[in-house]
């Protein structure tokens, strides 16, 4: 399949292969051959787009449930740093919770093998991220939420005929009716090169400097300034538009807002602001790849550049290379949730 919108998404979820519906195969190990209909439980963000970049990479890990990659030193600065800002707004909106403790987010969300690293380092770019304003101007936005804001909560539900999950960041309505989903990007940190931000930001904090990107056109939406030049789009739109749809948010709306506050790395950390809206046809495109992966999963047809024959083949093939380990690497895919 070719994503209508072109690119890809890695990010934080996964399709879930309900395991009561796993009692319908021969031995997982030895024979990939589904005996009754092969039921996944959901759809995310990133299973479609693997799906759609990759559907071996997608049979292997969410069918065969081979093990995740090891977490990386990338992968563990923005998960660290995702528990220092996450809890610190917390604190300063509602006070001190046990359920908001930045040790226990972290130590969640952060492979123990870079514990060390990554508490050192993820520390290092949420100071850097609060000293240059970001948490002041997040701070600002929040406070004027109707209601409480939502952090790092699991939203489900079934998007046109589609089961869905996500895990938004941050959600709020604000006291001037504005729907806003905003995320983090850490991008870059590890790299030897100055990581070029995402074009269109309303902001670029720099040593110092504030300025906006050259194609942006800024406007003030419901209480919150938005680039009016530019829509999103790419894989940060696949992601916030599949969150909104879950909040209820109809297919196509312009009225939700969507924000990224992204950290390029490098040599020196930089801090890029992005708030826009995706537009109504990049949704719908979306909509259209999400309901044919899940067509695709539901007909045993994940290869589409082969026959349906020829598919169920090639994962009977893969399902031979497991067939000594079954049952420990099914307990590997586990506990990699």
């Amino acid at each position: 399949m070719i994503h209508p919108n072109g690119g890809g998404y890695v990010g934080p979820d996964a399709a879930v292969l309900d395991h009561a519906q796993i009692q319908g195969h021969d031995e997982i190990g030895n024979n990939s051959k589904i005996k009754g209909k092969l039921m996944i439980k959901y759809l995310s963000p990133t299973s479609v787009n693997m799906f759609n970049d990759d559907p071996e990479r997608f049979y292997r890990h969410y069918v065969m449930r081979e093990a995740r990659m090891a977490q990386t030193q990338p992968m563990a600065v923005g998960s660290a740093f995702d528990a220092f800002v996450k809890c610190h707004l917390y604190e300063q909106l509602f006070g001190k919770s046990d359920d908001w403790e930045t040790r226990s987010l972290f130590e969640k969300q952060v492979e123990k093998h870079n514990w060390d690293w990554a508490w050192t380092n993820g520390q290092i770019v949420f100071e850097a991220y609060k000293g240059a304003g970001c948490v002041t101007d997040l701070l600002r936005e929040l406070s004027q939420a109707v209601g409480k804001p939502r952090f790092e909560f699991t939203v489900s539900g079934d998007v046109e005929g589609v089961p869905m999950l996500g895990k938004p960041d941050v959600f709020f309505i604000n006291n001037q009716g504005a729907r806003v989903i905003y995320d983090w990007k850490v991008n870059g940190y590890c790299g030897k090169a100055l990581k070029t931000p995402y074009p269109g930001y309303v902001k670029l904090r720099d040593r110092g400097v504030t300025k906006q990107h050259r194609d942006c056109h800024p406007h003030v939406f419901k209480g919150i300034t938005i680039n009016l030049a530019k829509y999103m789009d790419g894989s940060w739109a696949d992601q916030l538009s599949i969150y909104s749809w879950l909040l209820g948010e109809p297919v196509g709306s312009e009225e939700i807002i969507y924000g990224i506050d992204q950290i390029c790395g490098g040599p020196r950390l930089r801090f890029a602001t992005h708030r826009l809206k995706i537009q109504p046809e990049y949704q719908y495109n979306l909509l259209a790849l999400v309901k044919s992966v899940w067509a695709a999963i539901q007909d045993d047809h994940f290869f589409q550049d082969l026959t349906k024959e020829e598919s169920q083949a090639r994962c009977s093939m893969f399902s031979q290379e497991m067939e000594f380990e079954g049952l420990e690497r099914e307990a590997a895919w586990e506990a990699s949730f």
